[in-house]
């Protein structure tokens, strides 16, 4: 029997011989071939398929060299693991289309040099025993792909980043050619010049010259004035319409062809403007699209709209000192609740603020009619109204309304989109001749002759399905009220909408459905609330330490079988052969 009981410790070193070795060669192998198990509800742990998507343009191997540095702070640590978690399931996905290479630069001088000129080094703070310090990290990556340049992505700070940073930069290098947006904004219009006062530019500059987000390096900008020679290009993937000023025949022409065709276009437009120059100014502003929109089942209302959820602003008494906060219902915020949450458009768009916007009304049988669909994108709240426009209203009276006797209307459109077959009213029909300018006059004879010789143009177009996006509070993208400090803090998500749009309609959804990915934490509804932490809290202890437990019952139960059962079978071996060491 002694025997057998060193035969037994033997096995049993042996065993744990084998599962330590086994260990580590499980930990070499997922060095090598990284994999995990997903089981967030959000797959959270998982390549998403739209990434997925973009890494299939990829027609050669990619390598994504990540720079980190390899101390960091200890809050980092974490993210640090889960960003290189990321990138190695990026990797797996890809099936050899992505190689991943991480780096620490720290011990090269001549590559810490070389990414301090890149803009790859951060400063970032560092608590030590309850002392503030400031570490300078390097974590950024590097794309090579083909014999193209390197893409750089400075910073990468959340693992939730990582997908559209890098989506973002594979679409910049298996693009054969930039997309063309087109952008028509408004004339400067130079007021006599003041003391102390600069001349004033339309403050719409910045789309016209593609300065939002990644707009250099993924579209080519092209700023049109919806004139014979500088028109709607005809590989142009969006055109954005800021404030058109009552278009000419042939200017809607132009707009109504490139809709009808299968455009799409962003029109950012009101029936009014007011300004501030010398006290209140209020102005009629039609476009020259009011017919064609209202044919299509799209109209503007006539009056201005206010809300009761708006921007509050401190406001100083010049004589006591007292600050108040001041109301302004026509600065108007939109809420979460009331943006379409659905759409890429606007998906996890916190809040919209849009200073002085219109209603935009939709009629959905003359849209059904033409075979249009149209979705809110953004609306008022319930405690809305509307004011009559006058070209002598003071916006300033409307801040002493009173909320508790205030007539509310109801919610207000002011950002919608509508798709499909758009009407083309000029199907068949000459083409309308371009405005001639006073001073052409030679110039119209010599077109007259050489229409003469060509014959007249008849309008025509192949219907595709189009886009038109529109949005009631040009102001809402003024560059006066998006670096003012404190509306501008909170116009931010306003100027995401341009980066949402232009990614969209030029390089697919893929890409917004990555930068809106966002992961939720749901809880259970029927233990929500203070009364029932202890619930949420034992749920959480049994789900952290149930299954360890479970597996130690369940091994102390077996143990227990074997053990009577081994003592059965040695009293039974004892009454034919004698006793045993279980048996003593």
């Amino acid at each position: 029997m002694a025997t057998n009981k060193k035969t037994r410790d033997t096995v049993a070193v042996a065993a744990v011989i084998v599962a330590c070795a086994a260990v580590i060669m499980a930990n070499l192998l997922a060095d090598r071939k990284f994999a995990r198990l997903d089981l967030t509800g959000e797959s959270k742990y998982s390549v998403s398929a739209p990434f997925g998507r973009i890494m299939d343009t990829l027609d050669d191997t990619a390598t994504i060299t990540y720079y980190i540095s390899g101390t960091v702070p200890a809050w980092f640590e974490s993210t640090k693991r889960d960003i290189l978690d990321k990138l190695h399931e990026i990797e797996t996905a890809s099936k050899g289309k992505v190689v991943v290479e991480a780096v620490d630069p720290t011990d090269n001088k001549e590559l810490v040099e070389q990414l301090r000129k890149d803009n790859f080094e951060h400063e970032v703070q560092d608590i030590k025993k309850d002392q503030f310090s400031v570490l300078r990290v390097f974590t950024g990556a590097k794309i090579t792909y083909k014999s193209k340049p390197k893409a750089d992505i400075p910073a990468i700070g959340a693992p939730e980043q990582v997908e559209y940073l890098l989506g973002s930069k594979i679409l910049e290098l298996t693009l054969a050619k930039k997309k063309v947006i087109a952008v028509d904004v408004p004339v400067a219009q130079q007021p006599p010049m003041m003391m102390g006062r600069q001349q004033q530019g339309s403050g719409f500059e910045w789309l016209q010259h593609g300065q939002w987000e990644g707009a250099k390096d993924k579209f080519e900008v092209k700023s049109v004035d919806l004139s014979e020679s500088n028109s709607i290009p005809s590989d142009a993937v969006l055109l954005i319409l800021v404030r058109p000023k009552e278009l000419n025949e042939r200017q809607r022409y132009e707009v109504i062809r490139y809709l009808a065709g299968g455009g799409r276009v962003m029109l950012i437009a009101s029936p009014f403007k007011l300004s501030q120059e010398f006290g209140w100014r209020a102005e009629k502003t039609p476009t020259g699209l009011e017919d064609y929109l209202s044919v299509a089942g799209i109209s503007f209302g006539a009056g201005i709209v206010a809300d009761h959820c708006n921007v509050q602003m401190p406001m100083i008494n010049m004589f006591t000192g007292e600050v108040n906060m001041a109301r302004f219902p026509f600065y108007v915020k939109i809420l979460e609740s009331n943006i379409d949450q659905e759409s890429v458009l606007t998906r996890y768009m916190p809040a919209l603020l849009m200073p002085i916007p219109a209603e935009i009304k939709l009629d959905s049988e003359t849209l059904m009619k033409n075979g249009l669909t149209a979705r809110v994108l953004a609306k008022t709240s319930k405690q809305s109204w509307t004011v009559p426009f006058s070209e002598s209203i003071n916006p300033d009276k409307e801040l002493k309304y009173n909320p508790e006797t205030q007539a509310y209307t109801g919610s207000k459109n002011v950002f919608v989109m509508a798709e499909g077959e758009f009407p083309f009213p000029y199907e068949g029909k000459p083409v309308p001749e371009w405005k001639a300018a006073s001073s052409d006059g030679d110039q119209d004879k010599d077109k007259d002759k050489d229409k003469d010789k060509k014959g007249t143009e008849m309008a025509k177009v192949e219907r595709k399905p189009g886009v038109l996006v529109l949005c009631s509070a040009p102001e809402a993208f003024h560059s006066m009220y998006l670096s003012q400090r404190q509306m501008g803090n909170q116009m931010r998500a306003n100027m995401e909408i341009i980066v949402n749009i232009a990614e969209t309609f030029s390089l697919g959804d893929d890409l917004i459905k990555l930068r809106s990915k966002g992961y939720e934490t749901r809880s259970i509804d029927t233990l929500a609330g203070k009364e029932n932490d202890l619930k949420r809290n034992m749920i959480k202890a049994m789900l952290i330490f149930g299954m360890p437990v479970l597996v130690i019952i369940a091994a102390l139960a077996r143990t227990l079988m074997r053990r009577a059962t081994q003592i059965r079978y040695e009293r039974k071996l004892a009454e034919t052969i004698g006793p045993s060491s279980f048996t003593r």
